[in-house]
């Protein structure tokens, strides 16, 4: 019980220090861009994609409240796209 204890006191310091090996940098034409500044791009871009498509299917009557909606979806495609490339 006691290293059971040890352990979960123990890895929250294991996470934080996981982060630390290397530095997510894409170079584009010359300069070095931070990974979640590009994810941001894309996620906004995907963002006014879905809701495109929303538009264009007539679904977007459907959405609650825009005001939420959308900013959670960019938040919720630049995670994924971090996710998915720099981690």
């Amino acid at each position: 019980m006691r290293t059971l204890l040890r352990l979960f006191a123990i890895l929250p310091l294991a996470l934080f220090v996981a982060g630390c090996n290397r530095n997510p940098n894409v170079e584009i034409v010359g300069s070095y861009f931070p990974g979640w500044m590009i994810s941001l791009v894309c996620g906004v871009g995907l963002s006014f994609a879905a809701h495109s498509l929303l538009r264009r299917q007539g679904l977007s009557y459907m959405i609650g409240h825009p005001a939420i909606i959308y900013p959670g979806m960019v938040v919720l495609f630049t995670c994924l796209l971090w996710l998915c490339f720099f981690a």
